[in-house]
């Protein structure tokens, strides 16, 4: 029924061949992995690598370096605040911050 020719050419279509490719960079890399030899470390090792966890000490209130009369003196003082008007501006200052001098140059 079926050609013992044909199945053999099919047979030989269904593998190809591929030169092997050398790789420099993998070889090395592949070598390394196998020379590799993990070493067993020891519990005392372990406990000295890891450092145990503790909670930070309470943090303590500062000492004040204002007597208390000074303290009740600011305390007790007035807030200064300043009024808008009904127009929604507020009343000029007695100086402008931020005014930069300009400066004129003589055209020739």
């Amino acid at each position: 029924m079926f050609r013992p020719v044909i199945r053999s050419v099919a047979s030989k279509r269904l593998f190809s061949m591929t030169p092997a490719r050398n790789n420099i960079v993998s070889e090395l890399y592949i070598q390394q992995i196998k020379a590799f030899k993990p070493i067993a470390i020891s519990a005392k090792e372990l406990e000295s690598a890891v450092k145990a966890f503790q909670l930070p000490a309470k943090a303590t209130i500062p000492s004040s370096e204002l007597p208390t009369e000074a303290l009740s003196e600011y305390e007790s003082s007035e807030v200064e605040t300043e009024t808008v008007s009904a127009s929604g501006s507020s009343i000029a200052a007695e100086e402008d911050w931020f005014v930069f001098e300009e400066e004129h140059e003589e055209h020739h």
